[in-house]
């Protein structure tokens, strides 16, 4: 064997799966932090970018046809449509997601504590058998590859019911492999570190800095305020640019607005 290969007994070994265990469980926990953040502030946040796009689109079309009165010419209404359609396509995309995200994370179930935590004591016993960090081999067998993300995606969905049949599944197809006796993970101490700066980063980063608004009612209260402010500035913003429009209107050029 090459001196490469790392025992299971090693110490080091130990340590990277418990630092794989502790990754996966972070971001577990940030996605569900996220879900319950977009729970609580989702359809303010919601309101506020459609303010936001409202603005967005009241300058487009001021700057459109300004444009078009300063060369002294007519703005030709269909094409403003146009132009505004295809400056505003992102923002729409972007609307469209959020509102999916939004209600994603009101319609995820909850589950009980003894559910949990049969869903984590499976997940790690098949992460010792299949993590593709520990098992490279997984990601190279098509039929591993396909378990392997649909365990992801029972792990942070909390889906008991289908992480079970999941378990049986890959057993079945472990019990036919050949066994090996030793795991080859080259450059352990340099993966060690990685993770490890990689568990840093979830933990202070958002979605999972946000934990820690949702564990204090003065935070929760404070953040409601901000963005219940942040509503208030595009609301005194498009209030303005309806001024300049009726400016533009005083001109001789009249346009009616179109919301998406």
């Amino acid at each position: 064997m090459s001196e490469e290969i790392i025992r299971k007994n090693n110490s080091a070994y130990a340590k990277y799966e418990e630092l794989i265990l502790r990754r996966d469980e972070l971001k577990k926990e940030a996605l569900h932090i996220e879900h319950e953040y977009i729970r609580k502030f989702g359809d303010l946040i919601l309101e506020i970018y459609r303010k936001k796009m409202e603005c967005i689109r009241k300058k487009k079309t001021i700057e459109y046809c300004r444009t078009f009165i300063n060369r002294g010419e007519n703005v030709d209404m269909n094409a403003l449509q146009e132009h505004l359609q295809q400056e505003m396509r992102e923002y729409q995309e972007r609307l469209e997601d959020m509102m999916k995200e939004n209600e994603a994370a009101k319609n995820a179930g909850t589950i009980s504590e003894s559910e949990f935590l049969e869903i984590k004591r499976i997940y790690h016993r098949l992460v010792k058998k299949l993590h593709p960090d520990i098992h490279p081999e997984t990601l190279k067998n098509e039929k591993l590859a396909e378990l392997w993300h649909r365990l992801q995606v029972e792990y942070n969905c909390n889906d008991l019911k289908g992480i079970r049949e999941t378990e049986v599944i890959i057993n079945s197809i472990l019990e036919n492999a050949e066994p090996g006796a030793a795991v080859n993970i080259p450059d352990i101490d340099e993966k060690i570190k990685e993770l490890e700066n990689e568990i840093e980063e979830i933990k202070s980063t958002e979605p999972y800095k946000y934990k820690y608004i949702l564990d204090d009612k003065a935070a929760m209260a404070e953040k409601k305020k901000e963005l219940r402010q942040e509503l208030e500035e595009y609301e005194d913003y498009s209030r303005k640019l309806d001024e300049m429009m009726s400016e533009i209107a005083a001109e001789g050029v009249t346009f009616t607005w179109e919301m998406n």
